[in-house]
C-alpha cells in the first residue's frame, strides 16, 4: 500500500490527463491528436453546439493549435480512431477496437437496447446498405410519402442505431454532425477484428486503461456505466496486486480504495507551473462527477437540463481549472452569426481571490477561446465578483 496525500493525487491525476506540464504532454498537431486519444482511451461526443463540440473542446484543451480537421481526418481517412460507445458516444483508438467486440456481442443477443426496432426492417435497412454502400440516416427518408412507406424516417433511424449498436454497422465519416454508415469490413482495417478479448482481458483492459488516463483510479470508477460488475473489477485487480503489476493507494483522509501502476507514485510532479483551463462539461477529467468532488472538493454538475429559474451558473457553464485548483465556472455562447463570444457569467468560488497574475490568465485563456470558436470578441453579461465584468472588457 503506497499512501500519497491530497494534493500529490490531484498532480497525478491532472499531469496524465495532459492538463498540468507546461510542456504539452501530446505534442502538436494530427499526430499529437491521435496520441491523446490513445492515452486517454476515449473522447466524449456530445451533439451541443452553443460553442465548439465537446469532442473538439476536449482535444483543444490538450493539444496546441488543435483543429477539427484533424479529428476528421483520423476517422476518415487515416482510420487510426473509430466512432462507438464507451460510457456515451465517443471516438476511440482504432487499434483498440477489438475490445468493443464483447460490448457489441453481448447486445447482439438482446431484443432492444434502446429501441423496440422490427427485426425484419433492421434486416432490411442493413441490406441495402451492403447492397449500395456508405448511407446517411437521410437517405432512407422518404418525404413524399404520408406513411413514409418502408423507409418511415424514424423506425429506419432506430435501426440505424440498434444495428450500430450491435457492430452490424459502422461509421465510416461524418458530414458536420450526420454519420456517414458502411459494414464495418469497409471502415475497420480487417487486422483490427481477428480475436475478440475474453471478458478477464477486457475488464484488464480497462483497468489499464483508466489508471493510464487518471494515474489512480477506484473500482467504481473503473466500471462507470460499463457492462462490467464491481465483483469482477475487484477479483481482476487483486491478481494484479498479486503479481505486482498494480498497487492500491491510500490518499490522505480518504478511506477509498485506489489502485495505480507501480512507477506513477514515484514519477508525481514537483513544482507546478500554474495554467488556466476551460474544460467541457464532457471532458475526460470531470465528467465523472463524484471522483472530481471526492480529489478536488469540487461540486460541479451541468445545467443544461435544470429549467432556467433553477439554474445557478448556466446553461452550459464550464469547470475553470487553474493550477491543480476547480476556481470557478464560465458559461460561453458563440454568436457566430456576429463573430461574438458572449460569458453570459463567469462566477469564481467564493474562497478565489483576484489576483493580477489569476485576471491575466483569465484574459489570455479568453482570448484563445474566443478564437476556438471562430469569433473575434468577447463581452461578459454578468460575474461573480462584480468588479471582474468591468477589469475584463
Amino acid at each position: 500500500m503506497v499512501s500519497i496525500t491530497n494534493m500529490e493525487a490531484r498532480k497525478l491525476a491532472l499531469s496524465q490527463q495532459g492538463l498540468l506540464s507546461a510542456k504539452p504532454k501530446f505534442g502538436k498537431g494530427k499526430k499529437a491528436t491521435l496520441k491523446a486519444i490513445e492515452h486517454l482511451g476515449y473522447v466524449q461526443i456530445d451533439a451541443i453546439s452553443v460553442i465548439q463540440r465537446a469532442h473538439h473542446h476536449t482535444l483543444w484543451s490538450r493539444v496546441p493549435g488543435y483543429k477539427p480537421r484533424f479529428l476528421n481526418s483520423l476517422l476518415a481517412k487515416d482510420r487510426s480512431i473509430f466512432e462507438y460507445w464507451s460510457h456515451a458516444a465517443a471516438f476511440l483508438p482504432m487499434k483498440e477496437y477489438r475490445f468493443s467486440l464483447p460490448v457489441m456481442r453481448a447486445l447482439s443477443t438482446k431484443a432492444k437496447h434502446w429501441y423496440h426496432v422490427d427485426p425484419s426492417l433492421k434486416l432490411q435497412v442493413l441490406e441495402k446498405i451492403k447492397k449500395e454502400g456508405p448511407l446517411y440516416a437521410r437517405d432512407f427518408e422518404t418525404p413524399k410519402s404520408p406513411s413514409g412507406g418502408m423507409w418511415n424516417w424514424k423506425p429506419a433511424k432506430m435501426a440505424l442505431h440498434e444495428l450500430f449498436m450491435e457492430g452490424s454497422i459502422a461509421v465510416k465519416s461524418r458530414d458536420s454532425f450526420h454519420r456517414l454508415y458502411d459494414i464495418p469490413e469497409r471502415v475497420i482495417p480487417a487486422l483490427h477484428t481477428q480475436t475478440q478479448p475474453s471478458i478477464s482481458e477486457y475488464i484488464w483492459h480497462r483497468c489499464q486503461q483508466a489508471i493510464q488516463a487518471h494515474g489512480l483510479t477506484s473500482v467504481s470508477e473503473i466500471r462507470y456505466q460499463r457492462f462490467i460488475s464491481g465483483k469482477e473489477v475487484q477479483s481482476i485487480l487483486t491478481s494484479k496486486v498479486e503479481q505486482g503489476m498494480v498497487i492500491p493507494v491510500k490518499i490522505e483522509d480518504s478511506n477509498k480504495e485506489y489502485f495505480s501502476f507501480p512507477e506513477y507514485p514515484d514519477n508525481i510532479p514537483g513544482r507546478v507551473i500554474k495554467q488556466l483551463h476551460f474544460l467541457s462539461p464532457f471532458d475526460n477529467a470531470v465528467i465523472q462527477r463524484k471522483r472530481l468532488k471526492e480529489l478536488f472538493g469540487f461540486d460541479y454538475q451541468t445545467e443544461i437540463y435544470y429549467p432556467v429559474d433553477k439554474r445557478k451558473y448556466g446553461y452550459f457553464s464550464l469547470p475553470i481549472l487553474y493550477g491543480t485548483d476547480f476556481i470557478g465556472r464560465i458559461d460561453p455562447k458563440a454568436h457566430r452569426d456576429r463573430k461574438v463570444l458572449e460569458i453570459r457569467n463567469l462566477a469564481l468560488e467564493p474562497h478565489v481571490k483576484l489576483t493580477n497574475q489569476l485576471l491575466y490568465e483569465l484574459k489570455s485563456k479568453l482570448i484563445q477561446f474566443v478564437a476556438f470558436n471562430e469569433c473575434t470578441d468577447f463581452t461578459v453579461t454578468r460575474s461573480t465578483p462584480e468588479s471582474l465584468k468591468s477589469r475584463l472588457q
